[in-house]
């Protein structure tokens, strides 16, 4: 790993993978960043990153799909990934490949989170599927990827990533999401594949690993930052994992930046107790004012607030 180059606005960023990437992919947007975010949906095994990330840099090619009912989906995408007809999805996945394929070619950062090594197989090919789409688990084979597999496959795409895109960094994370329908101790075995796959990617060029999980399962590993359900991160441990994530990969004026962004939503948020008043409407006109002088000063900032 080289010296780490931290994340600013001027460029964009490209997440992928499992739920970190949604949550902070979500953040990094919500403070100007121009991100693109899992834009075939959730992904959680290395091998199904991998095998999207190749189709995005070679030529157009169609996806595995089928349809079910009047429902097209693709064996790899995430079942949020659909269309109502064969000719609306082919061209949906036409425009999910161009817009890969550009964030890959001209986004700074690129950030790769890993879920599980449990994968599914279709029987009749003999690949691996990015979601089993609830179809019955007799549909598919399922097994534990070996590490040094997973090693094989993203030594390879991390030098085609390179040589596409020599400036990118890529950051790689672990979900901290336990699978308990595998059963707690086949989900600690899967991470622990995880966990090693990162530790040798990130000592490649431009490579580097963020500890989402460690901070997560061993730090706040108290039940108050978790949902009802004791797996997923609550909206409290995300907070956690953004502060440290902003104090690690984000430079003192980015974080400034974000400072005097987060004041400015903060004040517009509050509640008018007379918002017919002359004095509410003033208040509203000088925050709107002061949000419009922010954004001209900072024109690398992507605004995605609501109108």
């Amino acid at each position: 790993m080289d010296s780490f180059i931290p994340f600013t606005h001027e460029q964009p960023k490209m997440l992928i993978g499992s739920c970190f990437s949604d949550e902070i992919g979500r953040i990094l947007a919500q403070n100007g960043f121009d991100c693109l975010c899992n834009p075939g949906g959730t992904l959680f095994h290395p091998l199904a990153i991998a095998r999207l990330l190749n189709w995005a840099l070679d030529e157009p090619s169609p996806l595995r799909h089928f349809q079910r009912h009047d429902v097209f989906l693709s064996w790899d995408l995430s079942g949020t990934f659909y269309a109502m007809s064969a000719t609306a999805f082919e061209q949906k996945t036409n425009a999910l490949h161009q817009n890969l394929r550009n964030y890959l070619q001209s986004s700074s950062h690129l950030i790769i989170t890993f879920g599980t090594s449990w994968a599914y197989f279709l029987p009749e090919d003999q690949q691996l599927v990015a979601n089993c789409h609830k179809a019955p688990a007799k549909t598919f084979r399922k097994e534990l990827t070996e590490e040094a597999v997973m090693k094989v496959e993203w030594l390879r795409l991390v030098e085609r990533l390179a040589a596409k895109n020599p400036q990118q960094r890529l950051i790689f994370t672990v979900s901290p999401v336990r699978h308990i329908k595998d059963g707690l101790i086949e989900n600690n075995r899967s991470k622990a594949r995880l966990l090693l796959l990162t530790e040798h990617l990130s000592t490649l060029p431009n490579c580097t690993y963020f500890e989402s999980y460690e901070l997560v399962i061993d730090v706040l590993r108290d039940h108050i930052y978790f949902k009802e359900d004791g797996v997923h991160p609550n909206q409290k441990a995300i907070n956690e994992v953004w502060e440290l994530f902003q104090s690690q990969m984000l430079d003192q004026t980015t974080q400034q930046l974000l400072k005097e962004w987060a004041a400015i939503q903060k004040s517009k948020s509050h509640r008018l107790l007379y918002p017919e008043s002359i004095q509410a409407k003033q208040l509203q006109s000088e925050l709107i004012e002061k949000e419009r002088v922010f954004l001209k000063k900072h024109p690398f900032f992507k605004d995605s607030t609501p109108a």
